[in-house]
């Protein structure tokens, strides 16, 4: 059995390892446009959450898929791709007023301008993980089976049918490869992939929201904490989120904004402003991050993929045979990659999902 993978981001990457761990008779072709892990899979912060999606649609699928993510990291060493538990924290600043606090549980905050600081996940209960490191061992893992095919460099044009039934692909160079199911994970760019006999208010409900990030070099080895703050200075009022990594660098993003989506992953825009707005955040919060103690290493911008209903879509397309269906995540796609991945590999094999 063949099944084609649009989108070699981390719902392809699961979705390909689960197809090749859990069933010896189905070969994958993974088609993506760009790169493999070249939007929010390999820019995203890979912050992971056991139980903050509780009361939600998607509350037992985290609860599932932070467990698969300790699984693979026992199975996979976690080492490799950046994977430890950690804190996590809620943090107040005020930039520019006296009367801060000395903070004992994260010694790398600015204590002068700390004025509340609340536990919200322990190492039980929070991890992370770096994105693009996951995406591509889990890839090279499932390649390995030699059951896995990578095409970079041309994306999918249109898909091939018979009636309603998906039979393949086509490619921008206009090359068809047939497939007995087709998995979309296109992130974002799920809602641009045309469907047969419908406008574009009948493809896939999924937009982009842009997200900026840095990458920061410190001087100083930060522990294993994650910080959720909300700076104010003055009349302004930011909520940057605060990521050190086991490879000694520090992670750092902002708040989505309504840019258009691109053509590709590899034409995202980068505000300049909103790059260096992070850095300057990043000074309030550590001292350690100030642009004296710390070296600016990346400065980066990908789009959630983002569903009407902000709930992700995940399965068989109610429409068409064969068609099935893995994105629309928001900023919880590295988090439930996994459990999704999973789910995908057992509708495919199965035809359900246990």
């Amino acid at each position: 059995r063949h099944v084609v993978i649009i989108g070699a981001g981390v719902m392809g990457a699961c979705t390909a390892y689960y197809l090749t761990k859990n069933s010896t008779d189905v070969e994958v072709t993974l088609i993506e446009k760009t790169d493999i892990a070249c939007g929010a899979s390999g820019k995203a912060g890979g912050f992971l959450a056991f139980d903050w999606n509780d009361g939600a649609d998607i509350g037992e699928l985290s609860r599932k898929s932070f467990e698969l993510h300790a699984e693979l990291a026992q199975e996979l060493g976690g080492e490799k791709f950046g994977y430890r538990p950690v804190t996590a924290y809620s943090v107040l600043i005020q930039a520019g007023k006296a009367g801060g606090k000395r903070i004992n549980e994260v010694d790398w905050l600015l204590d002068e301008n700390v004025r509340t600081v609340e536990l919200l996940g322990t190492k039980k209960t929070a991890a992370q993980v770096h994105p693009g490191l996951f995406t591509r061992h889990l890839l090279e893992v499932a390649q390995k089976t030699g059951r896995v095919k990578i095409e970079c460099g041309q994306g999918v044009s249109e898909l091939i049918y018979k009636n309603k039934t998906v039979t393949g692909v086509i490619l921008e160079d206009r090359r068809e490869i047939k497939a007995d199911s087709v998995v979309v994970c296109m992130g974002p760019w799920s809602g641009q992939l045309p469907l047969k006999g419908r406008s574009k208010r009948g493809q896939l409900p999924i937009t982009g929201a842009r997200a900026h990030s840095v990458i920061l070099q410190p001087e100083y080895k930060f522990t294993a904490q994650v910080l959720f703050t909300a700076v104010t200075e003055g009349k302004k009022s930011h909520e940057p989120e605060v990521y050190p990594r086991p490879d000694g660098t520090v992670y750092l993003c902002g708040a989505t904004d309504n840019e258009p989506l691109p053509a590709s992953a590899a034409n995202v825009p980068v505000d300049p402003a909103a790059t260096t707005l992070l850095q300057n955040l990043a000074g309030k919060i550590s001292l350690q991050l100030s642009t004296d103690n710390a070296t600016l290493l990346t400065a980066q911008a990908c789009y959630l993929p983002i569903s009407r209903d902000n709930t992700p879509l995940i399965g068989a397309h109610p429409a068409y045979d064969n068609l099935y269906i893995a994105t629309g995540h928001s900023c919880w796609g590295i988090l439930n990659a996994p459990a999704t991945g999973l789910m995908m590999a057992e509708l495919l094999v199965d035809g359900k999902i246990t």
